[in-house]
């Protein structure tokens, strides 16, 4: 009994460890901008109703909306900026997952999309 649960401990910490953490994944470079006729608060609501999470305020004035998945790990980021009537939305991805529903809130992306983005 002993050596399984040695076992699942170990399993369960190998696989924690390849989770993004909040400042890892805001600290990566920008995968791709995004800018919206919507205001800061619609765009930042939008992300955060879709995926069933909450928009965190920023000391910058920014607002973010992190996607988890299962284990807790972050694999997108999401930073609302007020942009003129509009808002501007970074998005940072550490790795993918399964739907896209977050597109609809986000708005028009800025040149071409980065390479691995679908």
């Amino acid at each position: 009994m002993k050596k399984i649960y040695t076992a699942a401990l170990c399993a369960a910490t190998l696989g924690l460890s390849g989770c993004a953490s909040t400042q890892a994944v805001l600290s990566k470079p920008v995968t791709q901008v995004f800018h919206s006729d919507k205001s800061q608060n619609e765009v930042a609501f939008c992300l955060a109703n879709k995926n069933m999470t909450a928009a965190l305020d920023r000391d910058d004035g920014s607002k973010v909306v992190l996607i988890k998945n299962g284990y807790g790990g972050v694999s997108m980021a999401f930073t609302v900026f007020k942009e003129g009537t509009g808002s501007r939305t970074e998005y940072r991805l550490e790795f993918g997952t399964v739907g896209g529903v977050w597109k609809q809130c986000v708005g028009t992306p800025e040149g071409p999309k980065p390479a691995g983005v679908k």
